[in-house]
């Protein structure tokens, strides 16, 4: 079967995250012969068909809050008409962090072939560009927004032993490096932005360094790919105890939701480390974090 043809398939294709001179000739292939294209931004999608002159074909939006919808809708239409499909994000590889692997995951229950069309991705365009250690990494996507859960998420890596990559918008780099920098002072980091664009920016520094680039480049817009290696400090004490910290978090969400009280839990945990202030804080957004689930 020729690649793109007329038989079903679906196609995950990488696309371009700066650079148009990026795109494979293989993509180029499938995107001027797939029936549909599901596009996170159909106005991106037009722009890249443009480039590579196939402007006639039928675009189907498809992000993260109509993904559950369409999926079913999608995948009926490829069965009943023997369609081919790509599966574009804005820019870079599908399913890394943006939306896709619902449809995958139900195209392959249905025996439905899927193919990646490998890429551009900002996550390997940065590792590979660190000089930090690569030889294991823990990607994490985008961090939390709460300060508790990003210290739980951040706590979390000191037992990865392995490099840490994540996506973070510029405005919040700073409030994210500070809790880095409470539990890991001696990490070093690489923070990219424009990657293979004209004015790509690839710092390399420590913790302290990467702080006072975010105090000097305050309204920056987009999003940046960092890199973290930790060090030595995977061992710290601070470390240790958001750690534990992360731990009552998780057994007193299953508890509040078993209907454990509050004064229950301040008394079950009074004597795992933390101060009573400390402690009563966690326990307050265990809670909500209950109630939300």
């Amino acid at each position: 079967m020729t690649e793109a043809s007329s038989s079903i398939a679906i196609y995950v294709v990488a696309t371009p995250i700066g650079n148009l001179d990026d795109i494979s000739q293989r993509a180029m292939r499938i995107l001027k012969n797939v029936d549909l294209i599901a596009a996170e931004d159909t106005r991106r999608a037009r722009q890249l068909l443009q480039q590579i002159g196939r402007e006639k074909v039928e675009l189907i939006s498809y992000y993260d809050h109509v993904e559950q919808e369409k999926t079913p809708q999608i995948l009926d239409r490829l069965q009943r008409d023997n369609l081919s499909l790509a599966l574009v994000s804005d820019a870079g590889t599908p399913c890394i962090s943006d939306p896709g692997y619902r449809l995958i995951r139900e195209a392959k229950k249905r025996g439905i072939p899927v193919h990646p069309i490998p890429g551009p991705s900002a996550l390997t365009a940065l590792v590979s560009a660190s000089g930090l250690p690569s030889d294991r990494l823990l990607f994490v996507g985008f961090l939390p927004n709460k300060k508790a859960a990003l210290m739980r998420e951040v706590a979390s890596w000191r037992g990865m032993r392995a490099s840490i990559v994540f996506y973070e918008a510029p405005r919040r780099l700073d409030q994210v490096f500070k809790v880095i920098e409470e539990l890991y002072p001696n990490a070093e980091l690489v923070v990219g932005r424009e990657l293979t664009k004209l004015h790509e920016e690839i710092l390399s520094t420590d913790i302290q360094g990467a702080r006072s680039w975010c105090h000097d480049h305050e309204f920056l817009k987009g999003e940046a790919t960092v890199m973290v290696s930790l060090g030595k400090d995977a061992e710290t004490p601070e470390v240790q105890a958001a750690e534990a910290a992360s731990e009552i978090s998780g057994e007193a969400i299953q508890l509040f939701k078993a209907g454990a009280t509050l004064k229950d839990l301040l008394q079950k945990f009074r004597d795992r480390g933390l101060s009573r202030s400390d402690l009563y804080q966690l326990l307050l957004e265990a809670k909500e974090a209950s109630d939300d689930t």
